[in-house]
């Protein structure tokens, strides 16, 4: 009598009791395997050229077509590939369910590191069970056919969700971001880190993208791709261990956090809660978080502070807006400290409870504000740099002119300047002097005053205008001088040793609220009529004239082909000469100001904000809020490393400036 032998099919996996006649050779094994006999004779079969494997390794992964059986599954289609394989839809003949085959590149397998890493994915996902995470079945690594199957989750991944419809509806991407947080709770519980969370590794089924099969349910969420995560168990033991050496990235720039970046392996729960955090700012916008074209670039952007969601897509409630911010914080002690605090926010958005403030505190981690000094007695009307690029200048309602470290904001000396309200200052390309313009009550006190900036002494005043000077500007050679009234003149002064010379423009209908030196004989103005007009000042003639969509304009900025202008609305002028309205203040907008190479703009409102923002991507970077009422005076280090601000309340601040 023959003693039955017990026999894996190499194929599929399928172990059976062998009648054993005679031994199982290699040719025959599917002829053996009742289930892979089962699967031939139930299916088509594939092209010859199909059938036949490779040398060494029995099939072909990427080479797999429909109707074609192997290791037990029978290939229905290719989902994706990538370096590591493909991933087909299969069904598993001898459970006779759909499932996702991840067909594995076996010469990658001889990679330690990668074999060690599809091990730890195996392990990793045998860990679960949620109904928001993707189930494994069943994997081989060591057969002829290595694979993993998983749990065929029929839908869409939220990256290809955006970029076919958008950013999602608010109440739909907390809904999916509470489910997807569900998940990273079960997996926290179990010591699991994932390490890649992102919108194309949550799939949300069945597609909401017209389905009727929803009958007004969202769908569910559930988390994929356990390649990268890491699991530490009770005892302390670190699944990353002899996998990578410390330092070494693993993740997706867009979407990993600052620490993580830094060392993957001190990645923890925190580092998941913030990549779901920039996936949450990704469906909210259809942006990511921290554009850039390095990872360093990212990391600097990431580490300056949370962007705000609602500065691009202003419906986004607050409540949800700060959550993202907090999700977002650089310092994980800031964040959500578990996926169960973050989903027990989100629940109370749902329901519509109102989420208290203490719960929702300002998430910037590294606070922006720098520095903060009462500057002046009443309201700070104006700042400007100094030409050596160190020390910032302030004039307000007390008419003093101080000079002030710019680093440290400690006053180095103060001048009682023009008396009265100070407007605005300009100060001359060499730093020697300055001029300023004042409120006045009669005609004969209106002009510009200049100054001498090494004694504080005054050196004339220059006369003409009948009506307050609201504007200044000196020319890039210093030779001219230029100043906007309320009655709408322009007027213009030519600097000689023997005597200004004087001339008159009809520049707008209405006060001329802001002027700034494109050339040394060419000029940009703007008033509350609204327009943006150019000026040729050899001719004296006007070279262009633009009606601005953005009510009544207030200032303007201008470098490297860029012109800023601040109206009821923030407006852009790119290098393509395109306008573009930038949402974010609550209107009016008071003012603007440039960086030298045009990148990053600074404004000002009556929002008590200030607000940052890249020319280039046309969004806000940073918001700062604090100010208790509306600002006006503000201005950019040269070297773009802060921002400065002051206030109706005489107080300047210095902020933190994002890497732009």
């Amino acid at each position: 009598m023959t003693t039955p032998a017990s026999l894996t099919c190499p194929y599929c996996g399928y172990r059976w009791e062998h009648p054993g006649a005679r031994p199982v050779t290699p040719e025959d094994w599917r002829a053996a395997c009742p289930s892979c006999r089962m699967a031939n004779e139930s299916t088509r079969q594939p092209p010859e050229e199909a059938r036949q494997p490779a040398s060494g390794t029995g099939v072909v992964p990427s080479q797999l077509v429909p109707g074609q059986v192997v290791a037990g599954f029978e290939i229905l289609e290719e989902i994706n590939r990538g370096g590591m394989g493909v991933i087909y839809k299969a069904r598993q003949l001898a459970m006779n369910r759909l499932v996702a085959l991840k067909a594995i590149n076996a010469a990658k397998l001889h990679q330690p590191t990668v074999r060690a890493r599809f091990e730890l994915e195996v392990k990793a996902a045998a860990l679960l069970n949620h109904v928001n995470i993707v189930t494994v079945y069943q994997a081989d690594l060591d057969g002829p056919f290595p694979y993993l199957a998983m749990e065929y989750v029929p839908g869409i991944d939220l990256l290809r969700l955006v970029r076919q419809q958008g950013p999602v509806p608010v109440l739909d991407a907390v809904y999916y971001i509470r489910q997807a947080a569900e998940g990273l709770q079960h997996a926290h519980e179990r010591g699991l880190i994932h390490r890649d969370i992102k919108p194309s590794n949550l799939m949300v089924t069945p597609a909401p993208l017209g389905a009727p099969e929803l009958k007004g349910r969202l769908p569910r969420v559930k988390i994929l791709d356990m390649g990268l995560a890491r699991v530490v168990a009770p005892d302390g033991t670190d699944s990353e261990a002899g996998i990578s050496q410390p330092g070494v990235f693993l993740g997706t720039p867009d979407y990993v956090s600052p620490e993580q970046a830094e060392d993957a392996q001190q990645a923890d729960i925190r580092s998941d809660i913030f990549s779901l955090g920039a996936t949450f700012y990704f469906l909210l916008t259809g942006k990511v978080p921290y554009p850039g074209r390095t990872l360093v670039e990212k990391v600097r952007k990431a580490l300056s502070g949370p962007p705000s969601p609602r500065s691009l897509r202003p419906e986004v409630p607050p409540v949800v807006d700060v959550v993202v911010r907090k999700m977002l914080a650089p310092e994980p002690r800031r964040r959500y400290q578990t996926p169960a605090e973050l989903a027990a926010a989100l629940d109370r958005i749902l329901r519509g409870e109102k989420v208290q403030v203490e719960e929702t505190p300002e998430v910037f981690a590294v606070s922006p504000l720098l520095a903060e000094v009462v500057a002046h007695k009443g309201a700070i009307r104006a700042l400007a740099f100094h030409p050596d690029r160190k020390t910032l200048l302030s004039v307000g309602d007390d008419g003093a002119l101080t000079f002030w470290d710019s680093v440290t904001l400690t006053a180095r000396q103060t001048f009682q300047g023009d008396f009265g309200v100070v407007e605005q200052i300009a100060i001359a390309p060499n730093g020697r002097w300055a001029a300023t313009c004042a409120i006045r009550l009669t005609p004969e006190e209106i002009g510009v005053q200049l100054w001498d900036l090494q004694s504080g002494q005054a050196r004339r005043r220059l006369r003409g205008p009948t009506d307050n000077v609201l504007s200044l500007a000196i020319s890039p050679d210093a030779t001219t001088i230029a100043a906007g009234t309320h009655d709408g003149f322009l007027w213009v002064w030519s600097v000689d040793p023997k005597g200004p010379q004087t001339y008159c423009l009809r520049g707008h209908e209405g006060p001329v609220t802001g002027l700034c030196f494109v050339g040394v004989d060419s000029l940009l103005s703007v008033g509350h009529d609204g327009t943006l007009r150019q000026w040729d000042l050899t001719t004296g003639q006007l070279k262009a004239s633009k009606a601005i969509e953005a009510g009544p304009l207030r200032a303007l900025a201008f470098a490297r082909k860029r012109v800023a202008l601040a109206g009821d609305q923030l407006v852009l002028r790119r290098p393509d000469k395109t306008f573009i309205h930038l949402p974010g203040h609550t209107p009016p907008v008071l003012n603007v100001v440039l960086s030298d190479d045009g990148k990053v703009l600074l404004s000002a409102g009556h929002d008590d904000t200030v607000r940052v923002w890249s020319t280039d991507e046309g969004t806000e970077a940073a918001c700062y809020p604090g100010h208790t009422g509306p600002v006006r005076a503000i201005a950019l280090a040269p070297d773009r490393s802060a921002a400065f601000s002051g206030d109706a309340a005489g107080r300047l601040r210095r902020w933190r400036l994002p890497i732009i």
